[in-house]
């Protein structure tokens, strides 16, 4: 079969999708954001400092700290001294109130802290 005798079609592709309730608004997953962060008692005194990734908004937020300068530190605050609630204060000027959810290793036996935010963070007065 010669070039010339093949017939040549051109195929439009079509891409199905799913339907879409105009009357509800668009709705975006918040962004996590990272940041440097230290993690204080109530009082104010330093446990550690680390990087946190934060997710959620202002008002309703929750953050997992991980490469902390002294992890020892926070794991013997939270089972040990049964110490819940903690300030996490980041280097944008923001802090709030937050409850330790947990703190475990992941992968490179890294210890990590979660932490959900008992008051909206705000920046320091």
């Amino acid at each position: 079969m010669a070039p010339a005798d093949v017939a040549v079609r051109t195929i439009a592709p079509t891409i199905e999708l799913p339907a879409i309730d105009e009357r509800s608004p668009a709705t975006l997953a918040p962004v996590a954001a990272m940041r440097a962060a230290t993690i204080s008692t109530l009082a104010g005194e330093v446990i550690t400092h680390g990087v946190a990734e934060l997710a959620g908004t202002a008002d309703a937020w929750t953050a997992t700290v991980g490469h902390l300068d002294r992890p020892g530190a926070m794991a013997n605050a939270y089972f040990a001294g049964g110490m819940r609630e903690v300030l996490l204060s980041l280097n944008d000027g923001r802090g709030a109130r937050a409850r330790v959810v947990g703190t475990s290793f992941v992968a490179a036996s890294e210890r990590i802290c979660q932490l959900r935010g008992l008051e909206p963070l705000a920046h320091a007065a």
